[in-house]
């Protein structure tokens, strides 16, 4: 069995690097740093990492939505669906951390007792956090630590206008009145709301097609009128339009390195999009960078890695001026910060 693995590993590893090196792409180990996240006072432990997101304004400005001493593991959803309630009550520790992004300090932080499995963090324009909780199957919005919006049914999934099911991610509009939730691990969909919560469309593949199998992040390209998720376990990622022919599917990018797709960032700065990778026995963890440009949109320019290789990435983030990129990681817990990556 050992002999086999080996065997499909090296297989895989060559065959990879055979395309890439036909298509000139480049393969970077690349230096990064690991954020000791610690409070002023009192020791704290990082869990599982479920989203990162950067400060609109400050670039050394980081937040943090972990799990604390919650872990998902095979007693969460035994059946796959709705959480283990019997077992686990909301998480007793402060799940949102704001953190110096250069030397991990803790800022603020709160969130305790309201949470029971946190997922996607993402800020909006006018600095609201937006958070899913694949327990409780619903989406938060938060103006700084006050509860304003809520969409779902509290521990009730479903697939239609006001439930979820096991939502992972928000993307927001620059003017904050285009929503967009990536649903989730049990739903194949992107649900649009606007800004007051109501229900407006949703984005699916087309019949006969390959339906998105985990969509576990997006990313709102509005100079494209495009959102974009990550197709997890298809190993792609899928950009629908959202203006003209909204909801229909502009482009696919897959190549045969891309591994399953964790998370995607955008750098409109540089029209590059950034993606991380899962991990399995035969495959370690590895980030991608693609064009945005639209001549060459989806053209994989880079792959990469730390030198002291990854965990388990789950998401990842872009400082406001676009020079600091961020990854949160599971197993073990921690952020990983890269400077200046291309």
């Amino acid at each position: 069995m050992k002999s086999l693995i080996f065997l499909q590993i090296l297989f895989s590893f060559v065959y990879t690097r055979s395309i890439n090196n036909r298509e000139n792409i480049q393969i970077l180990s690349v230096s990064a740093k690991t954020l000791n996240i610690h409070p002023l006072k009192d020791e704290i432990k990082l869990g599982q990492v479920g989203g990162v997101a950067t400060s609109i304004k400050d670039k050394n400005e980081l937040f943090i939505f972990h799990r604390g001493s919650r872990e998902w593991n095979q007693y969460s959803f035994p059946d796959g669906i709705h959480f283990n309630r019997n077992q686990f009550g909301p998480i007793p520790e402060k799940t949102i951390l704001n953190v110096n992004s250069q030397t991990g300090e803790i800022i603020n932080q709160w969130g305790n007792n309201t949470f029971y499995m946190p997922h996607g963090l993402s800020i909006d324009h006018q600095g609201n956090f937006w958070l899913t909780d694949v327990a409780m199957h619903q989406v938060f919005k938060y103006s700084k630590d006050k509860l304003v919006l809520t969409l779902g049914e509290l521990f009730v999934p479903g697939d239609d206008s006001t439930h979820f099911c096991k939502p992972t991610d928000v993307a927001i509009s620059n003017t904050g009145e285009d929503i967009y939730v990536a649903d989730g691990y049990c739903n194949s969909r992107i649900v649009k709301f606007d800004s007051k919560g109501k229900f407006i469309k949703q984005y699916r593949m087309p019949v006969g097609e390959k339906q998105l199998l985990i969509p576990h992040s997006l990313v709102l390209i509005e100079s494209l009128q495009l959102i974009c998720v990550a197709d997890r376990e298809n190993r792609r990622i899928v950009c629908f339009n959202t203006k003209t022919n909204e909801g229909k599917v502009k482009f696919i990018i897959e190549h045969p390195s891309i591994k399953t797709i964790y998370a995607i960032t955008y750098n409109s700065n540089k029209n590059h999009l950034y993606a991380v990778s899962g991990k399995n026995q035969m495959m370690e963890a590895v980030g991608y960078t693609f064009s945005t440009n639209l001549d060459s949109f989806g053209k994989l320019l880079s792959i990469w890695k730390p030198q002291e290789k990854f965990g388990e990435p789950h998401d990842l983030t872009l400082s406001v001026d676009g020079q600091a990129l961020f990854v949160g990681e599971i197993r073990p817990n921690l952020i990983r910060l890269f400077n200046n990556l291309d």
